[in-house]
């Protein structure tokens, strides 16, 4: 994936395909444009309240029964939005907005909200992180928030929801005891924590890269520092608008999300700061990653330099010695001696053991 011009490209350019079906089309008008998929879509529906409890997978959404009035809340989980006949089922059996059916299609929005007179609607981004490509994915959440129910809907079929799904089959924790706004929190407060998990993931790896680029500063960690740089500036895209969602929530009156779970959500805000202040201190540990590479490249050269200044002072002498006696003048009475070249090379010698303890005493090796 690092350095593969082919592979960024080529998403790129499938995803401009996609939105050009799109052009011209009337607002509202259901155009898949995320990757393409073929698993089936799932439907799992949930009712309960405190002292009841009952789970059913269903396989067509008219199986879905009616949650108005009901004394429960009832949390719809539906995993696929590729199929655009069953996303217009959906709309119609919930009477959901035409424009907000055509946001659960598009799994590129940014995280916002919407308020309607019967629901209100609310995107997110969920997060995982790759440490062997060192790539942050992200998948689409879509919360449909009404007085006694919630359908949450996304692109696959990632288990991201199952400690909500256990909490709430094991009666642990209070969402038993709340309304269809308390699970909302409950399903936003997850996505988050799980933020955190991908910061931390990506905070050890920028570690060990750095401690890869200490000690083997390689054209190779260089892209792995480039690569996870941008990563780390693309968590920003979903973190920081979602911030803005839950701001939103806390000024306007909505009366779904109001009254006595006002106080999760400004745990949820607090979260959400947090994380951006992460964000930028791991912002600023990706880009000082550059100056530890150059630092540890210079350092690694700086050596090399150092090993082949003291090889070439070592020879400065003896070069010096066989130039002086290569000249071969006959005026030269030392070329006469019969113990002349052993001398001479018994001279150099010495002369190589004597700078050689000179440069461990100046602890130049």
């Amino acid at each position: 994936m690092l350095g593969d011009t082919n592979q960024l490209k080529n998403p790129l350019s499938n995803l401009f395909n996609r939105y050009s079906h799109k052009v011209g089309l009337p607002p509202g008008t259901l155009v898949y444009v995320g990757d393409e998929r073929t698993e089936p879509t799932q439907i799992t529906q949930i009712d309960y309240n405190e002292s009841y409890y009952h789970e059913n997978i269903i396989e067509m959404i008219e199986e879905c029964e009616t949650f108005k009035n009901a004394e429960t809340v009832t949390w719809i989980y539906i995993q696929g939005i590729h199929e655009e006949n069953f996303i217009r089922e959906v709309g119609e059996h919930f009477d959901i907005n035409s424009l907000v059916l055509e946001d659960i299609m598009n799994p590129t929005q940014l995280p916002k909200i919407e308020v309607f007179d019967e629901y209100t609607y609310i995107i997110l981004k969920g997060l995982s992180y790759n440490p062997e490509t060192y790539s942050v994915s992200d998948i689409q959440i879509n919360l449909i928030i009404g007085q006694s129910h919630v359908i949450l809907i996304q692109e696959s079929g990632e288990k991201l929801f199952k400690p909500i799904h256990d909490r709430i089959e094991n009666q642990q924790g209070r969402i038993r005891m709340m309304q269809s706004g308390y699970l909302a929190y409950a399903l936003i407060d997850l996505i988050v924590d799980n933020y955190f998990v991908v910061i931390e993931q990506i905070s050890d790896q920028i570690e060990t890269i750095e401690e890869e680029t200490i000690t083997n500063p390689t054209p190779e960690i260089l892209k792995k520092i480039n690569n996870l740089r941008g990563q780390v500036l693309l968590l920003r895209k979903p973190i920081i608008p979602l911030r803005d969602v839950i701001e939103e929530v806390l000024s306007e009156e909505i009366p779904i999300l109001k009254g006595d779970i006002d106080l999760y959500y400004k745990d949820v805000y607090d979260h959400l700061n947090q994380l951006i202040h992460s964000l930028d201190t791991l912002r600023i540990c990706a880009s000082g990653l550059f100056d530890t590479y150059s630092s540890a490249l210079n350092h690694k050269m700086n050596e090399v330099m150092k090993v082949l200044t003291v090889v070439a002072t070592f020879f400065i002498p003896l070069t010096f010695i066989a130039g002086i006696y290569g000249m071969n003048f006959k005026v030269m009475p030392e070329l006469e001696i019969p113990w002349g070249y052993p001398v001479v090379l018994s001279v150099m010698v010495l002369i190589g053991i004597t700078m050689f303890i000179f440069f461990k005493v100046k602890k130049w090796l």
